[in-house]
């Protein structure tokens, strides 16, 4: 996607009758996370806020891609927020279209050390600070461990071949067993588990045709044929995978640590019980991180701009972090939350909260190259191909890599 080039001239500040700053903050999702941010940002105002005369207006703008693109068209038309979410995979694209304000003299350096090492790789362009961990994930696996009692198995699948085995052994109660949507993000994790990856490591070429993806490709096309794996296509994917397991009808899927305390409510109010685990891999474990990092416009006024730095750093002060880690299921982004009492007593109770940051270990970035999210619309295209008709799979990819990688290049 073209980016327009922005001029980053500063504004005059926003205030109120009564002299308090008034800004504007956007973010993503509904349920919980909507719930954290809005609650947050109340209690900012109540606290922070009320002291240092700002108040924070927060503003739901739809998804990740949603909110990019009116990110986009809001600073074309000068009415941009002064802090916003941002999924971690763009961050250079706006920070290099001068969109962003970098944040390296607003957050302090034991802050910036203090925040989880897996989380840091999407937070930089050009050594340049742009972005902090906020609601932060890796994709984890869920399985219904009602179903998975019924159908005599006993520990969750760790490697391909466990979930194959699992998968063929709920054909037996008459449920799916591995519920797969196309997204890359869960395609990269699947690669990267098998030492592979979607992209070079300088991002110029697509690389999801070697021999390591292509195995996870057939691995997943296998399974489809012969492994009670079950693939789920068409616009609504998410959603009606959403609604069998809800029903009790698929009982193993890949979702976010995002998405945990939705799904501990949904199987509670349904009757069974989710257990999480490491994505199974096919050689090594190894999964891209995600959600978003929270960002600063770069039109604002010096007074706006310490402003916003007052609420970027109030969100990710350690009492916020414990708040959004229990209340979401994201992660818990700095080293010193985890000595929190508040998290060690969540973890006793609820152990599936502790799966994510365990595989934390194994996280990795995503890529930033300016055309990826065009680029990887060639292999979700092409996977889609494989997994709903009798198509060539090699070549299939070859010809998708061949288009992502035209698009890497002209982005590089």
């Amino acid at each position: 996607v073209g980016l327009f080039g922005c001029s980053s001239q500063a504004s005059e500040t926003t205030k109120n009758e009564d002299g308090v700053i008034e800004l504007t903050y956007w973010y993503s999702w509904q349920d919980k996370v909507a719930e954290n941010n809005l609650e947050l940002t109340e209690k900012f105002n109540e606290t922070v806020g009320k002291e240092k005369g700002i108040h924070i207006t927060a503003e739901y703008q739809g998804t990740y891609e949603e909110l990019h693109s009116k990110l986009q068209s809001a600073f074309v038309a000068g009415e941009e927020p002064a802090i916003s979410v941002m999924e971690i995979a763009s961050i250079r694209t706006f920070a290099e279209a001068g969109m962003l304000q970098p944040l390296d003299t607003y957050i302090s350096d034991e802050k910036e050390a203090n925040f989880l090492p897996g989380l840091m790789d999407n937070s930089y362009v050009n050594d340049q600070l742009y972005g902090v961990p906020y609601l932060r994930s890796t994709p984890i696996f869920y399985y219904n461990k009602t179903l998975f009692d019924q159908a005599g198995i006993t520990s969750a699948p760790t490697n391909w071949e466990e979930l194959a085995e699992a998968s063929k052994k709920l054909a037996s109660i008459g449920v799916a067993g591995w519920g797969i949507v196309n997204d890359e993000w869960h395609f990269e994790a699947l690669t990267k588990g098998n030492g592979g990856n979607t992209v070079s490591d300088d991002e110029t070429e697509a690389v999801f045709n070697q021999a390591a993806a292509v195995e996870a490709v057939k691995f997943v096309d296998e399974g489809l044929q012969n492994s009670n794996f079950k693939y789920y296509s068409g616009n609504n994917a998410s959603t009606n995978l959403e609604t069998e397991f809800m029903n009790q009808k698929v009982a193993m899927w890949i979702g976010s640590t995002g998405s945990l305390n939705n799904q501990l409510d949904i199987a509670s109010q349904n009757g069974y019980e989710i257990g999480t685990c490491f994505i199974p891999c096919g050689k090594e474990y190894n999964v891209p991180t995600g959600g978003c990092n929270l960002v600063m416009t770069s039109k604002l006024s010096d007074e706006e701009k310490t402003a916003a730095a007052e609420f970027i750093n109030f969100m990710t002060d350690e009492d916020q972090v414990v708040y959004s880690h229990k209340k979401t299921g994201y992660l818990p982004t700095t080293t010193t939350s985890l000595e929190n009492p508040e998290i060690i007593a969540l973890y006793e109770q609820t152990p599936q909260f502790k799966v994510a940051l365990d595989q934390l270990q194994y996280g990795s970035g995503r890529p930033m190259n300016k055309g990826y999210n065009e680029g990887i619309k060639f292999y979700k295209n092409a996977l889609d191909k494989i997994f709903t008709s009798d198509v060539d799979i090699q070549s299939t990819l070859d010809e998708a890599a061949k288009e992502c990688t035209a698009v890497l290049q002209e982005n590089a």
